[in-house]
């Protein structure tokens, strides 16, 4: 009897001391990251003396703690882009950096100087406000850099987490499918360690990337991203590459490959993957790194609409010192990337064209051995566009070839004949308005360089029967496809052949408009008021004696423009000369002012054009979405994550209360099975007396 107690009594205390074992081991790892609480299982059994084997296992939700890892992914991709899109907004946005108040600053100073022409304090200020604007510009796309720059090296850091974490996770998972292998699992505190760990470093590497977990039947995780690309399994694992674009020395690419766990090799073929099927933070910085590249093409893209809108009215007027206006704003030529060093390509912005200019990249290929033009759309994708251009627009000439994408306001121009780069089967990637704020400079040497007055002025016949009087509507162009043209010595007006002078008007009150020489040149219709003559003009076709196309031409011709007001009489004329001496005229600054109002800058494929100010705002108002949407979502992401965690943790988690009250009966238990032993002691001790 005696025996029966001892034994009973010895296999009490050692389940006893197991189950005070767990239960210490759970109050121990509280505050230890990944672990997870375990509960040792008692089955009865009369062969063992009423105690049976004992399992000792880990407690947790499986099905909760996948969504966890989901949402982990989810939470960080938001804050990820939040985080990499929030300084480009600051930058574009805070008032001390933003281009929008530099422009309206220049204008407002502009707009003074306007008011009098002749002022050289007035001109000065405007000067520095434009430098200031240039300034502006090139800070701009400096700290642009500068953020992309530092989201490129979180970038970085994001790779070199997830290469580790998963080597680490395949490593596990090989020692956990050994030890399942050798049947020493029960009750192997090494084991469930193990399993603590690969959890917890699989949980680490749902914050870098989206993924999902599947559980082999030998216990190994094999650990897909959520586009189903293999991370690790119990053999491989992959490795990330953030290599440079082959084009474009700001983007990153992420290509994948794969190593053995026993090392070498798996597959050395590299797989670029797609920014968005990447998630987790690693894909939210790259999804903001579009977006900020995004950004600085719209800036470039305003400011050479800006650039081209005052480069083309100054050079309509004529300076203070009585010569021809030039460019306000240079933006110098950009060169292509190219796969052969031999071969280049240089893109232009062609004058009078601002308005026509996207912010797109272009790709150019000659690979199959054929001219490919390709426009880079917002999503970063190749659009062919070679059908869109026309043969007219592709020129070839001392051995060199240039393409005119009329529709994009570009001029690409290569080194060499399509045919002979077709024959090198080259290819070139360019970006026109990424890094165009560092291109920027201010063209105005002295305050007098303005070019305020007009090119033209006009005046009204002195023996008019009728009270009108004609007055200049606009004076937009110079050239020698216009009316007037700039002396190339002198540097002063002149009219070309055959440019409109005069108007004189019929019996029925329509305008005749002739050039010097008296040559009826066209007319315009009674009914039009004298509102914009030219442009309400025809073309008179002596051959015919009819009138037929449009006088401007479509393209503005002649350059300038006139109203003619009041009532006209028969034979009533009117005249526009050359400005001669018109220093203290304010025509052509009128219009340069009047550009703040004017529909410069494109804001869509279909050609919808908006003011600077406009433009400038919708493209803070989008990138300020972005950051607010990925701030909004990161919010509502983490309060689910939140809840996820604390359902996770009701099950996995350590709760010292509940602890406390097993230690304390495990204890009693303890103390229990110890007084069997000491009453079977007392017994067997008694039965030696009575012999």
């Amino acid at each position: 009897m005696s025996v029966d107690l001892l034994i009973t009594g010895k296999h009490g205390i050692l389940n006893s001391q197991k189950l005070l074992n767990t239960t210490s081991n759970n109050i121990n790892n509280t505050n230890t990251e990944g672990y997870i609480r375990k509960e040792t299982v008692t089955y009865t059994s009369c062969v063992n003396w009423g105690v049976g084997s004992t399992v000792t296992r880990r407690l947790y939700d499986q099905y909760v703690q996948r969504q966890m890892f989901t949402e982990t992914g989810t939470f960080q991709h938001s804050l990820a882009i939040a985080d990499g899109l929030d300084n480009a907004d600051t930058i574009l946005s805070d008032e001390t950096t933003s281009l929008d108040t530099a422009v309206t600053s220049f204008l407002d100073k502009l707009s003074t100087a306007v008011s009098s022409p002749t002022s050289a304090a007035s001109r000065s200020e405007a000067k520095g406000q434009l430098e200031n604007l240039v300034s502006r510009i090139t800070t701009a796309n400096e700290s642009m850099v500068d953020s992309l720059n530092s989201v490129n090296q979180k970038i970085t850091d994001e790779v070199n987490s997830v290469n580790e974490l998963t080597k680490s996770i395949a490593e596990f998972n090989g020692k956990i499918r050994s030890l399942r292998l050798s049947n020493e699992v029960t009750n192997n505190e090494i084991y469930m360690q193990m399993l603590d760990e690969r959890d917890r470093l699989v949980g680490e590497l749902a914050e870098h990337v989206g993924l999902n977990v599947q559980i082999e039947n030998d216990y190994t995780y094999n650990v897909y991203m959520d586009n189903g690309i293999l991370l690790c399994n119990g053999d491989s694992y992959a490795q990330f590459n953030d290599g440079q674009s082959q084009f474009d020395v700001t983007k990153k690419e992420i290509t994948v490959s794969y190593q053995s766990v026993s090392g070498g090799h798996v597959d050395k073929t590299s797989l670029k993957l797609q920014n968005k099927s990447i998630g987790g933070a690693l894909g939210g910085y790259l999804e903001s790194t579009t977006d900020i590249r995004n950004a600085m093409r719209d800036v470039g893209k305003m400011t050479v609409a800006l650039a081209d809108a005052l480069n083309v009215q100054n050079k309509a007027g004529f300076t203070l010192e009585d010569k021809a206006g030039d460019n306000i704003l240079t933006i110098a030529d950009t060169y292509a990337v190219s796969t052969d060093n031999n071969n280049s390509m240089r893109c232009h912005f062609v004058e009078n064209e601002g308005t026509k200019v996207l912010g797109n990249d272009f790709q150019v290929s000659f690979a199959d051995g054929a001219l490919h033009v390709y426009k880079v759309n917002e999503g970063e994708q190749l659009e062919e566009i070679t059908a869109s251009i026309d043969a007219a627009d592709i020129t070839t000439a001392g051995g060199v070839s240039s393409i005119h994408l009329k529709d994009y306001g570009i001029e690409l121009s290569f080194n060499k004949t399509i045919a002979q780069l077709e024959a090198d089967k080259t290819s070139f990637y360019v970006q026109p308005t990424m890094l165009i704020g560092s291109n920027v400079k201010s063209n105005i040497s002295k305050p007098e360089d303005f070019a305020f007055a007009s090119a033209v002025r006009t005046d009204t016949g002195s023996n008019n029967y009728g009270n009108a009087v004609i007055s200049l509507s606009s004076c937009t162009n110079t050239g020698a496809d216009y009316g007037v043209s700039v002396n190339a010595t002198t540097l002063k007006p002149e009219f070309n052949t055959g440019a409109p002078t005069q108007i004189i008007t019929d019996a029925d009150g329509n305008y005749c408009i002739y050039d010097s020489a008296n040559n009826l040149l066209g007319r315009a219709p009674a009914s039009c008021n004298g509102n914009n003559v030219f442009a309400n003009a025809l073309t008179y076709d002596a051959a015919t004696d009819t009138y037929t196309t449009a006088f401007d031409r479509g393209t503005g011709y002649p350059g300038y423009d006139v109203n003619v007001s009041g009532t006209v009489k028969e034979n009533d004329k009117f005249y526009i000369n050359i400005n001669s001496g018109g220093q203290a005229d304010n025509n052509n600054g009128n219009a340069l002012i009047a550009i703040r109002g004017k529909n410069i800058v494109r804001t869509s494929e279909a050609g919808r054009c908006t003011t600077f100010n406009e433009g400038y705002g919708d493209m803070l108002g989008s990138l300020g979405t972005k950051v607010s949407t990925a701030t909004t979502e990161a919010t509502a992401a983490k309060a689910k994550l939140d809840s996820t965690i604390s359902l996770y943790e009701s099950s996995a988690g350590v709760n010292l209360d509940e602890e406390a009250t097993n230690l304390l009966r495990y204890q009693q238990t303890y103390q229990a099975c110890s007084k069997i032993i000491e009453a079977s002691q007392t017994i067997f001790n008694s039965l030696i007396s009575a012999i």
